[in-house]
Parts: structure tokens; C-alpha cells; sequence
């Protein structure tokens, strides 16, 4: 409710519904794999980057949709704002998919191929702008983090093991 009365404005919603979106990440995430594959100091093949956590990302997506649907809790814009949205997968909030692919994705490009920590911050920036649009509730995008930090930590692991493995790297 303090969201709705205090922060939330159509021009807000409008905003953060067109940037809050993987296709930006991806932009900032494109000219720094140009710019580390220019200066060489990417662990693996600047080609594997995307493909590798794009992959692990989908796992987690497909996971954390399955999860929707069984949990099936409505989303604050139904049940504080009282809209109704005609769009069928926009029904379920719990767990934010913002939330949990974009920790997975910044945990993997961040620790498995060196990019900037502050990669991290783009994952917080996913979830609070889900909370100020009404997208989401607060545990709806913690359970997302949470999910998505186990989804990561996995492609960690998969990704230390089978990478240096398939490129010969130490």
C-alpha cells in the first residue's frame, strides 16, 4: 500500500515496464564482452559468454515458471491496485522471474567470466523496479533472489567444471 499512495505513478509503471526488461541487461552486458574480449581478459572465449549464461538463465526461468503456476498467488496490481490484466502469464507474482534471472545471469557473468561486480547491482535494479511497479510483492522478489543465487551458484559449478574442460583452460 505505502508503494501504491507514495511512490507509484503511471509515468513510473510506463518507465520501469520498458527498462526493466533482459533485452536492457543485454545492452549493457554487449559492449563490456566487446570491450574484455578487446583487452583479453575474459577466462573463455568471448562467444561462450551469452549462450552459457543465457542457458543457465533459461533453466531458471522455466523453473521459476513452474513455480507461478503452482503457487499461483496474484500479483499486488490485482490484489492492492485492483487492475485486472487480460495478459494470462501476468496472474502469478510469487516468485519475481525479473528477480531470479537476473541473479543468475549477474552471478555467472560476474564470477565465472570476470565481469565488474557492480554487474550485481543491475539484478537489485530488476527487483526494486518490480516492487515500484506493482509487479511484485517484497517476498516475491527476495524468493526470486533466492532462487535465482542457487540457479547461479549452479552454473558456477557446471561452469568451472565444464568449461575448462571443453577449452582446455585452467
Amino acid at each position: 500500500m505505502f508503494i501504491r499512495e507514495k511512490i507509484h505513478s503511471p509515468l513510473l509503471n510506463k518507465t520501469l515496464s520498458r527498462i526493466n526488461r533482459g533485452e536492457i541487461m543485454l545492452v549493457l552486458i554487449l559492449p563490456y564482452l566487446a570491450y574484455a574480449a578487446w583487452q583479453g581478459s575474459l577466462p573463455y572465449p568471448w562467444w561462450i559468454v551469452i549462450p552459457y549464461a543465457g542457458l543457465v538463465a533459461y533453466a531458471n526461468d522455466r523453473f521459476v515458471l513452474v513455480l507461478k503456476k503452482l503457487i499461483a498467488r496474484k500479483r499486488p496490481l490485482v490484489t492492492v491496485a485492483g487492475k485486472v490484466d487480460q495478459n494470462p502469464d501476468m496472474k502469478h507474482s510469487f516468485p519475481s522471474a525479473h528477480a531470479s534471472n537476473s541473479m543468475t545471469a549477474a552471478l555467472i557473468l560476474v564470477f565465472l567470466f570476470g565481469f565488474p561486480e557492480w554487474f550485481l547491482v543491475l539484478s537489485l535494479l530488476a527487483g526494486i523496479g518490480r516492487l515500484l511497479s506493482l509487479h511484485h510483492f517484497p517476498s516475491d522478489v527476495l524468493g526470486g533472489w533466492l532462487i535465482g543465487t542457487c540457479f547461479g551458484t549452479l552454473g558456477l559449478f557446471l561452469g568451472r567444471w565444464f568449461l575448462p574442460f571443453l577449452f582446455g583452460t585452467t
